[in-house]
């Protein structure tokens, strides 16, 4: 096997990749965000203003990739809010891996609050966490599937209260992107060592 040949299918490796984790899904049309939002009508537990931020965040799709940014406060008994929580992101979370989805950062309280300004109701926090997404689209097809489901259940009788807004465009330094790239690219070189 030549050179070319080995750094030619490292490409083909890494564009297979980029084309599952970045994705070229199309934007949400506003009918398909609209279906979207019947569910949560529906549903009943939303507020109007939580309503209209989700639509307004579909209706703009960049077709770019997002965080969700999560703060929890599980109910107490702590264990037990603890496995539900498991069981409901054993669920969600192999949805969203499957379509590139996965958590970027992941964070125990060390202490309650040291900081707020004019916010009620904000201690207690025990975890924070960010949810890399491929795509709103990606969040619109997850949601179905999701409001109202047994697992989601799960998760509501897990928390005390939760906080979670979609951050975008976000910035991490390295990532998926870099380091599959480097470990493709040092699998070609030694490849190509093992050769010579």
């Amino acid at each position: 096997m030549s050179a070319w040949i080995i750094w030619l299918t490292a490409a083909l490796a890494y564009a297979i990749f980029w084309y599952w984790y970045v994705g070229f899904a199309k934007k949400i049309t506003p009918e398909e965000a609209e279906a979207t939002m019947r569910l949560f009508e529906r549903e009943g537990s939303w507020s109007v203003v939580q309503q209209e931020h989700l639509r307004k965040f579909l209706l703009e799709d960049d077709g770019k990739d997002f965080v969700m940014v999560n703060l929890i406060h599980l109910k107490s008994p702590r264990r037990e809010s603890r496995e539900k929580l498991a069981r409901y992101q054993k669920v969600f979370l192999g949805a969203l891996l499957r379509k590139a989805g996965h958590p970027v950062m992941i964070a125990t309280a060390a202490s309650g609050n040291v900081e707020n300004v004019d916010c009620e109701h904000c201690d207690g926090w025990g975890a924070a966490g960010m949810i890399r997404y491929r795509s709103r689209r990606d969040l619109m097809e997850i949601l179905p599937s999701t409001i109202g489901s047994a697992h989601h259940n799960l998760k509501l009788e897990s928390l005390e209260k939760t906080f979670a807004f979609p951050a975008s465009p976000w910035f991490m330094l390295g990532g998926p992107r870099i380091v599959v790239a480097l470990a493709i690219a040092l699998m070609a070189a030694f490849a190509q060592l093992a050769l010579n």
